[in-house]
């Protein structure tokens, strides 16, 4: 730990008062952050960490209550400030990101008014001082054209971008202590690889100290100092980054640390080399209209790419690519405006809707939210039943026998088929929604982030699940992901999307190994591999991409990625081996690439 110590935490414990007895959340926590330190704490959901980090700042949520500990900060308890005393402390000296930021920000206050009303309660501003400030910060955390976002409400941003809001108000103050729960979860890669960057620097400037709760160890190893394991409320391990990534000493530590390299591994899956393609997309386009506007969202254009069976094809870029939009036109539940998809050699387009829905059971989609995909009054046994009576002609014996072997094929037991999903963990509801896909006997299922919102230990048996349903089911996958761990595990192939086109598309290990296109080098370099000993923040050089995606709705002339490339469109045209940039009338943008076969 650094000399000087910003924050000392000594027997801190937390409980929630119910059924008449305490449930302790946070059993007697000592932790101790020094300046210029960034300390890691990490631990499966439920664990504590969360309620561990708002308690430092007397946030702990009712029927919450801290009963024994203090937090010294400046050399004063804040659990026995008053008040007033207490909110002069935060949000000027110690800042908070939340994870969930649509709940956080007031819907009916532009965000330049939420950062600005923060920073001017603690700083003397004037209300023109207060906006420019507003600009800067939105600036600062890779929001493009920040003059006219301060106008913005937070339902008319991304879910993305209202996180970066959040960021740029905890930073507002520049506060000496940063409690940041899993800051980054709502952000792409390369954004989150940017605020990252941007919080190492600031540490590093200011000396001042950042308590980062996350689950995710790649980000661990990339920036932290220290690193603090919790587990069933109690810390159970305390290291410096490189000695828990060399050896772990407790044994909660090292089963997620094996998870998640585990995660990283090849795993085998080779390039399906077939005859035929069991689906082919080509030249598809997706265009939504604006409401009230002539202005049009080119979702997807010109796209083409073809699964085999038995294939997994990995689909990965940033929020608003357009990958969703590409796995719902796949099924029809989205009409393309353009191009041809084709099942079996068979085109989809000008299909009767009844003989397009008896399709349908060959062509399965599991959805990011499984809470939003199943229906909250059903039960699961009434979930699975609906595709067995639509499509497969089996008598009601045969389908309550057909419902407990799928739960039982996705490791659920069958007796959950009377419970409601909401009932279930967020991993359960998503192996009851992979159960009811795989009802229909289909032959390509269309995963949509179906890991998105689960922990890592539950991220890596969905993805091992997933594993072995392919092989015992023959079935084929596109998986559409941001996360590059799950990718890269699961997928033979990779497609890489941007602004919706694909940009390259190639082996498993052509495109992590040697990435060809601007755009993919940048994803990948943003990509935290669990290794402390070649961290992000000590490479000498990165091919960052900086700010934001574009908007699709007005694109400007000029290169296809806009400034964010950190190669020059005259530098790719001066070296024969580079990529070539080509006018198709409306940008300049890089030539696609589809690698050969290795």
């Amino acid at each position: 730990m650094a000399a000087e110590c910003i924050v000392e935490v000594s027997g801190l414990t937390v409980a929630y008062r119910t059924g008449g007895r305490d449930l302790v959340a946070v059993r007697d926590l000592d932790l101790g952050i020094g300046a210029g330190e960034i300390v890691g704490l990490i631990g499966d959901a439920g664990c504590g960490k969360s309620t561990a980090a708002l308690a430092l700042l007397g946030l702990v949520r009712p029927p919450g209550r801290v009963v024994a500990g203090r937090v010294m900060f400046r050399e004063s308890d804040l659990l026995r400030l008053d008040p007033v005393a207490l909110r002069r402390v935060r949000g000027r000296d110690i800042g908070l990101i939340v994870q969930n930021p649509r709940a956080s920000l007031s819907p009916l206050h532009t965000v330049g008014h939420q950062i600005g009303t923060v920073y001017r309660a603690h700083n003397p501003a004037s209300a023109a001082a207060a906006a420019a400030h507003a600009i800067d910060m939105l600036r600062r955390v890779g929001i493009n054209d920040p003059e006219r976002r301060i106008f913005a409400y937070p339902h008319e941003i991304s879910g993305g971008m209202a996180q970066r809001v959040l960021i740029a108000m905890a930073l507002s103050s520049r506060p000496q202590l940063l409690v940041a729960d899993e800051p980054t979860s709502g952000l792409d890669v390369t954004i989150q690889a940017q605020f990252l960057d941007q919080m190492w620097r600031t540490v590093r400037d200011t000396n001042s100290a950042v308590l980062l709760v996350t689950q995710d160890l790649g980000i661990v190893a990339n920036y932290c100092d220290r690193v603090v394991v919790m587990h069933d409320g109690a810390i159970v391990e305390q290291a410096s980054v490189s000695d828990f990534f060399r050896a772990p000493r407790h044994a909660y530590g090292r089963a997620i640390l094996a998870l998640q390299r585990d995660a990283e591994d090849d795993n085998g899956n080779a390039a399906t080399t077939v005859p035929a393609a069991l689906v082919e997309v080509r030249h598809l386009a997706k265009r939504f209209p604006i409401r009230g506007s002539t202005a049009a969202i080119q979702a997807v254009d010109d796209v083409s790419f073809a699964i085999a069976p038995g294939e997994t094809l990995g689909l990965v870029g940033e929020s608003g690519s357009g990958k969703s939009t590409v796995g719902r036109c796949l099924l029809h539940l989205a009409d393309p405006d353009g191009g041809e998809i084709a099942y079996r050699g068979q085109a989809l387009a000008g299909m009767a809707p009844a003989e397009l829905r008896r399709l349908r059971a060959k062509l399965q989609i599991v959805f990011q939210d499984p809470f939003d995909s199943l229906n909250p009054r059903w039960t699961v046994g009434a979930v699975l039943d609906e595709p067995l009576r639509l499509h497969r002609e089996l008598d009601a014996a045969a389908r309550a026998a057909e419902r407990r072997r799928l739960l039982a094929l996705v490791g659920l037991d069958p007796a959950l088929e009377a419970r409601k999903p909401r009932t279930l963990s967020a991993s359960s509801q998503q192996r009851v929604a992979i159960a009811r896909a795989i009802a229909t006997e289909p032959e390509l299922i269309v995963l949509d982030e179906p890991t998105s919102a689960l922990a890592p230990a539950a991220r890596a048996a969905l993805i091992k699940l997933l594993r072995d349903l392919q092989a015992g089911l023959g079935l084929s996958y596109l998986f559409i992901s941001h996360d590059l761990t799950t990718v890269r595990s699961l997928s033979h192939r990779v497609a890489v999307m941007y602004l919706s086109q694909i940009v390259e598309i190639g082996t498993r290990a052509q495109i992590f190994g040697a990435p060809r296109h601007p755009y993919s080098r940048a994803l990948l370099d943003a990509h935290l591999a669990l290794d402390p000993s070649a961290r992000r923040v000590d490479r000498p050089r990165r091919a960052d991409l900086q700010g934001e995606i574009p908007s699709p709705i007005n694109l400007p002339r000029g290169c296809y990625l806009y400034g964010r490339c950190p190669n020059q469109v005259d530098a790719c045209r001066a070296t024969p081996q580079a990529l070539r940039p080509v006018d198709d009338g409306r940008n300049v943008r890089c030539w696609r690439i589809t690698m050969p076969d290795a």
